[in-house]
């Protein structure tokens, strides 16, 4: 089974208080965490309404919870853009490693855009129908 790679986001901006004007906020920021956690739900949504991957998406965990092991793994100073790993926790107790990036916009340096990588949905989804076949 395939998932189809939805690299999320851009559509999500977010207003600074000009406190991040010469680089991307941090990937721990809770601004940027939370942008995280609705591109996650609008995912899901946006996959739920296609009738091929619908009964995949019905095993995802509906939202993220928490995040735990935040950290940053590049910073691009040309671009302003921050690449981040975490660990995120899900509803059902389901937890797995996600990437996101967070870069300045370059039209207005007090607004950012977050992208989420959503390839970790597929390991998502074996693990919620691994799961749900061993509670049976």
């Amino acid at each position: 089974m395939k998932i189809v790679t939805i690299a999320t986001a851009c559509a999500l901006t977010f207003m600074l208080s000009g406190c991040f004007e010469s680089e991307a906020p941090k990937c721990s920021d809770p601004a940027v965490k939370g942008l995280v956690k609705n591109l996650y739900q609008n995912s899901v949504k946006e996959l739920s309404n296609n009738p091929m991957t619908a009964i995949f998406i019905a095993a995802l965990p509906k939202e993220i919870l928490s995040f735990s092991a935040v950290r940053p793994v590049a910073y691009d100073e040309k671009v302003k853009l921050r690449s981040c790993k975490a660990e995120a926790h899900f509803d059902g107790n389901v937890t797995a490693n996600i990437e996101y990036t967070v870069q300045l916009s370059e039209e207005n340096p007090e607004e950012f855009y977050v992208e989420l990588d959503t390839a970790f949905m597929e390991g998502l989804v074996q693990q919620s129908m691994m799961q749900g076949i061993f509670e049976q």
